[in-house]
């Protein structure tokens, strides 16, 4: 799969669409089978996107490329798509373009799924969820923009390089294509940031430490756990025991808090 890091620092919705028309234009994708799923991070934004789309596509003659092609089932999908509640996705899909986000009933999600793998819609814009969720590839994958609010933290964060692998995972039909393009747009000073991300391989860290209380908990309530002993013992087994031994700075220790655990493990066992 070809991987792209591009920034920008004006809107990145314009930048999501320059790069949208520049595989379109350079002949390295055909119009017939393009299918290009943009990825935001808000439900709010997938309409908005969509509609900054649109609208680019208009000015610059080219929404005939996202338009469908006209064919004997085209009618039926038109009709099924005019029934939704939602009008958006009823005026999106004479476009050729539909959105996708967790807040839609599941009948009308279930519809731009099958419209979009059949062909019907040729832009679809959809939040994260659609990559965890559901197996639906396509020939590219865009990531509008790299920040997202976390609520449990109440600020917002970069998005992690699981999310940017599982997005990029449904970059390429095998079906249809040799191969597949995953693009993020995102500003210049997170450039360099995701660049190295995407071009090593970092280990992955364990975030049990955040539910630690509730299983050990668990493991009490269940007699595993009895004593100290057998707490410490438990916890050896885990991955965060392994990634705080090879990476403590993760954790907020450092290498002698690190002896100093192991060898205070050592003495309870004795």
């Amino acid at each position: 799969m070809d991987m792209q890091i591009v920034f920008t620092s004006g809107s990145t919705a314009a930048g999501c669409f320059f790069e949208f028309n520049r595989f379109t234009s350079s002949g390295m994708l055909m119009s017939s089978i393009l299918l290009v799923m943009v990825f935001v991070h808000a439900r709010n934004n997938t309409v908005k996107t969509a509609n900054v789309l649109k609208e680019l596509a208009q000015q610059k003659n080219q929404l005939h490329l996202f338009v469908p092609e006209q064919c004997s089932s085209i009618g039926t999908a038109q009709r099924a798509m005019e029934k939704s509640r939602s009008k958006q996705l009823a005026e999106l899909f004479q476009s050729g373009i539909s959105v996708h986000h967790a807040g839609l009933l599941r009948s009308d999600r279930s519809l731009v799924e099958k419209y979009f793998a059949e062909g019907y819609i040729k832009v679809l814009v959809c939040t994260a969820t659609l990559a965890w969720g559901v197996n639906l590839p396509a020939h590219a994958v865009i990531i509008k923009g790299t920040e997202l609010y976390d609520a449990k933290h109440g600020s917002f964060v970069d998005l992690g390089i699981l999310d940017v692998l599982q997005i990029f995972g449904r970059a390429g039909r095998p079906q249809f294509d040799k191969s597949g393009h995953g693009i993020i747009i995102t500003s210049y000073d997170k450039l360099n940031h995701y660049l190295s991300l995407l071009t090593n391989q970092f280990p992955i860290e364990s975030n049990f430490i955040s539910y630690l209380a509730d299983n050990l908990n668990a493991e009490v309530a269940l007699n595993t756990v009895t004593n100290i002993e057998e707490a410490i013992e438990w916890l050896s087994y885990t991955y965060l025991f392994v990634r705080m031994r090879k990476n403590p700075l993760h954790y907020g220790l450092n290498y002698e808090d690190v002896e100093t655990i192991l060898k205070g493990r050592q003495d309870v066992k004795k």
